[in-house]
């Protein structure tokens, strides 16, 4: 995918990228490939893939939602995927990016330097143990971080009451949700919105949207050894 391509496929998704922002993202495209030889952040460095399978992936959930004026928390952001391109293209999200790895904040640090993004902000901790995140954000995404299951009981007490859950996909999003069906109805969240997509390059996506009703029941999250271990 070319850049001019990226621009068009955002448009699709209601995002007008400036010449500014699309520079940010060359930018960016250019630390993943230089920093990759340092340390493992994706096995996809070559532009044109980082433009459709990171870039534009990380920005499809905006089809059906508003990032405008949000305050966001990305669970296991790793090399800033969907928090970094979000904040890139949404200068008024506030972003937060929250991983277990410091070694990576080096990296997504600079990228933040280079590009000037005074909306982005770093959590170093785990996800079940970021208590004093507890109610506060408007949105909690993840992808790649974990299965839904895990990502819904970690992320549900970490949004407002009233706040979106955003789970980005593959193909087998049926099957994580009915594993989640438990987890889900008990830390006060309902699915409201579902969007399945195909990318240009083929590959299936889907976007998982949870509204959360009501304050998360305190037990929630459980320890990690019983979030892995044992399923609601």
């Amino acid at each position: 995918m070319t850049e001019a391509e990226f621009k068009e496929q955002a448009k699709l998704c209601g995002i007008e990228l400036s010449d500014k922002q699309l520079a940010s993202f060359a930018v960016y495209a250019s630390l993943l490939a230089e920093w990759n030889e340092k340390m493992n952040l994706t096995a996809i460095t070559e532009a044109p893939e980082v433009y459709e399978k990171h870039f534009l992936d990380c920005l499809v959930p905006a089809k059906k939602f508003s990032f405008e004026g949000k305050s966001l928390l990305d669970l296991g952001s790793g090399a800033g995927f969907p928090g970094m391109a979000i904040a890139i293209a949404f200068p008024n999200c506030k972003v937060s990016l929250l991983d277990s790895t410091e070694k990576k904040f080096s990296f997504l640090k600079e990228v933040k330097e280079k590009l000037g993004l005074e909306n982005v902000s770093f959590c170093l901790g785990r996800a079940e143990e970021f208590t004093q995140g507890r109610g506060k954000y408007d949105v909690v995404t993840a992808r790649g971080f974990a299965a839904l299951r895990v990502f819904v009981e970690v992320g549900a007490p970490l949004a407002k009451v009233g706040g979106t859950l955003i789970a980005l996909k593959g193909g087998k999003a049926d099957e994580e949700l009915a594993e989640a069906k438990g987890i889900i109805s008990k830390t006060s969240l309902t699915l409201s919105d579902r969007l399945s997509l195909t990318l240009p390059c083929g590959e299936k996506r889907e976007v998982l949207y949870f509204k959360k009703k009501e304050k998360t029941p305190g037990r929630f999250p459980r320890s990690w050894g019983e979030i892995k271990n044992h399923k609601i």
